[in-house]
């Protein structure tokens, strides 16, 4: 079978772009014949995948197979729409406007441009979300819950891994490091870590440093959280390194103590994953996506107390009985995410849409 995947981007580095190239991995392995598209490619994508206008020659065909992932709003929904090809669309998440209206108006204009689409591209075969959180917004949104499912990111943490001691990052081992690791954006409450942080620094251990890992996206919101480090004197204690290759965000993780999360709104959260297969233990609030990806693993909890949260933090790497017990739950949540078993849901997916 001739199976086509079609996206909004193929770029370096992003979570989405990776897991479209695993499942391509996983479906040429199983003998298909496979070709990606995307509307938008860096140098990276242009490796790896062609134009969407290329798409158009397989579109007439109700053999072959089209996999559309969702993650943004894209031209290339009409070519989903109008294709004879089976269907299975995968859904990514879209970041409610709101978070950005503050910020910048185009961007939550985009935003809700593709939430709004969503209800639109109910008409396929089966209808994925990464996580069940997605997973039931497909059927709010309209979809027909017996023809939905979950195929969670692939996450390629054994790379990572591998990268261990490749890298050198500035941590003092006697400090206690906080990392949180995802994009400078609204939704991560970014503001909301500096302030669990600042209690922590000031009132539990001055011998702390928080470790703000990935891009920037925003610039009123990045001015923002350094107004926020500059006021509260923190400037020598949180680190913000922007984008960072595989070996330094391997070196980030090997040198954290926990990693704690105040993201409103994820889809998924690929660092969860990879801070299980790291042994670093995970603090977070729980919101949208984030409790079913845990599945119970690491600690949640529900409100916004700082003070509370620079306690847990402290408590997490003080108390080795609670860091054992929260270290072995991720490890036994992590088998959920191997590639072993997302190839085994990806093709059971695959089938039974090849077989309707």
């Amino acid at each position: 079978m001739r199976i086509s995947q079609l996206c909004a981007r193929i770029e370096f580095g992003d979570a989405v772009s990776n897991h479209v190239l695993e499942i391509d991995k996983a479906l040429r392995s199983w003998g298909h014949e496979t070709a990606i598209y995307a509307n938008t490619l860096d140098e990276f994508g242009r490796q790896v995948a062609l134009p969407d206008s290329a798409y158009s020659e397989r579109m007439g065909s109700s053999d072959d197979l089209l996999i559309y992932h969702y993650s943004l709003h894209c031209p290339n929904y009409t070519q989903y729409l109008e294709t004879k090809n089976k269907r299975i669309l995968i859904y990514h998440n879209i970041t409610p406007p709101e978070f950005f209206e503050g910020y910048d108006k185009g961007v939550a204009e985009f935003c809700r441009q593709g939430r709004d689409m969503l209800a639109g591209l109910k008409g396929c075969d089966l209808a994925l979300g990464d996580s069940e959180y997605n997973r039931l917004e497909l059927v709010e949104a309209g979809f027909d819950e017996d023809r939905t499912g979950v195929l969670p990111i692939f996450v390629d943490y054994a790379k990572l891994l591998s990268l261990k001691g490749r890298a050198d990052v500035a941590a003092d081992p006697g400090d206690l490091n906080v990392i949180f690791v995802g994009r400078a954006v609204p939704n991560k409450r970014i503001e909301d870590l500096v302030r669990a942080f600042y209690y922590l620094n000031r009132c539990v251990t001055s011998s702390s440093r928080l470790v703000l890992v990935g891009s920037s996206w925003v610039d009123r919101y990045d001015a923002q959280i350094r107004w926020l480090i500059d006021s509260y004197g923190l400037f020598d204690r949180v680190t913000v390194t922007g984008r960072v290759t595989d070996a330094e965000l391997a070196a980030c993780y090997d040198a954290a103590d926990v990693f704690l999360s105040m993201s409103e709104h994820e889809g998924f959260s690929v660092p969860l994953v990879e801070c299980m297969a790291f042994d670093v233990p995970i603090v977070a609030y729980r919101s949208t996506a984030i409790p079913f990806t845990l599945q119970g693993a690491g600690l949640m909890f529900d409100d916004k107390d700082f003070a509370k949260v620079g306690e847990l933090l402290a408590l997490v790497r003080g108390d080795a009985e609670l860091r054992e017990r929260v270290l072995a739950g991720q490890r036994e949540r992590l088998k959920a995410f191997s590639p072993e078993s997302v190839r085994a849901v990806l093709r059971e997916a695959v089938e039974r849409v090849a077989g309707s």
